[in-house]
């Protein structure tokens, strides 16, 4: 057993063993960044040639490479580029769970979507979580021979990619083994993970991101989180809360008081203070805001231009900080924010330093196939160990 594996948690079940450390390197970075020659993944890992020639040749005899064709050079030898083999190689089921349903996502071993369900949820008891998830797993599994790991993310704090200390999104104050009560359904290994640090996985992995050494995710919705790759790392935090508080400062209010990004861009609040300026009914919601806004009303398209102030205000406070490459906006509600377009930018660049204003801005699509991905990319993790 690798040292990877006798690390596991006693009573997790076994996901399959891809072989030695070098055996793992090898086949991680062709995963991640794309057919190489021996030659090459030589230099770049610093392992010796005879190491790469056996891990390859072991890769090879297990059919998890395959080689291309040979690139004759000017000069010298022509090389044969070697690549993971993925439309034979095993599936991953990535799982999001929000408040009301149940988004379950087939991908290959490189994160690209075979398949999507997606199940309403009647509640956010435990239980019907459990089962929730396990009943469409059930059925992609069934469907999809191979598949190795599950990855579940929600909005939460996650011990181990085990165990839910808690959710207020899903109102859960104790503890739940997520992780094994679902290994005892479906036989299969599972992984379990912040919804928004799966995503920042998934992106870094096989997303927008693969293009940044260093970017930051603000999502804004029913709950609102910033993630951040710093220098190709995925930074979590001493309590792994790092931008998951809600709690960052984007100014005062109208009575003076603080103003964090939580109160300023979370859905509740929003909602709350467009009933509060009559901008809303009681019994209205997102969907009539957006028909206030499309219809041009002042005052509602002064509430989310407050909206897009505020993000470009927690924005260009994460690019003073950490200097990121690229900012990528996500979540149901950021065609609010993109309503009041171009005021994200303008604020944006005008309260960062010259040499950051041609820092990249992009945009996720509304839907949560990028969160479903995300729980995908942390179980293909779990298969190839994450980044050395």
């Amino acid at each position: 057993m690798t040292e990877r594996g006798a690390d596991r948690e006693a009573g997790s079940l076994a996901v399959d063993d891809l072989g030695s450390d070098s055996v793992r390197a090898v086949y991680r970075d062709l995963l991640r960044f794309g057919p190489r020659s021996r030659s090459e993944l030589t230099s770049r890992l610093g392992l010796s040639a005879p190491t790469v020639t056996r891990a390859t040749r072991e890769l090879l005899d297990a059919h998890r490479l395959r080689s291309l064709e040979s690139v004759v050079r000017p000069k010298g030898r022509p090389h044969q580029p070697l690549d993971i083999e993925e439309n034979l190689g095993p599936r991953f089921i990535g799982v999001k769970v929000t408040a009301d349903e149940i988004h379950a996502m087939v991908t290959t071993v490189r994160g690209n979507a075979l398949e999507t369900l997606v199940l309403p949820l009647a509640n956010t008891s435990p239980e019907t979580v459990l089962t929730s998830i396990a009943t469409p797993v059930a059925a992609l599994a069934e469907a999809h021979p191979r598949l190795t790991v599950v990855g579940v993310s929600l909005g939460g704090r996650v011990a181990d990619r085990r165990t839910v200390l808690s959710s207020t999104l899903l109102d859960w104050s104790e503890p739940v083994e997520l992780a094994a009560a679902l290994e005892a359904r479906l036989d299969l290994p599972v992984v379990v993970e912040n919804d928004l640090l799966a995503m920042v996985h998934g992106l870094h992995w096989f997303g927008i991101g693969r293009a940044y050494r260093s970017f930051a995710v603000l999502t804004i919705g029913a709950g609102v989180a910033i993630g951040t790759v710093l220098d190709g790392r995925v930074v979590e935090g001493h309590t792994r809360l790092a931008g998951l508080t809600e709690r960052l400062p984007v100014g005062l209010d109208r009575d003076g008081a603080l103003l964090t990004v939580g109160r300023a861009a979370r859905t509740d609040q929003v909602l709350a203070r467009a009933r509060e300026a009559g901008i809303l009914t009681a019994d209205q919601g997102v969907d009539d805001l957006r028909r206030r806004v499309a219809d041009g009303d002042r005052d509602a398209l002064d509430l989310v231009r407050g909206l897009a102030r505020a993000l470009a205000s927690t924005a260009a406070t994460i690019t003073a900080l950490v200097d990121p490459e690229a900012i990528v906006l996500g979540g149901e509600t950021l065609d609010l924010v993109r309503a009041a377009d171009p005021l994200f930018e303008d604020v944006l660049r005008t309260d960062l330093a010259p040499a950051q204003r041609d820092i990249v801005v992009r945009d996720l699509p509304g839907d949560f196939d990028e969160w479903a991905r995300g729980a995908a990319v942390i179980a293909i993790q779990e298969f190839v160990g994450p980044d050395a």
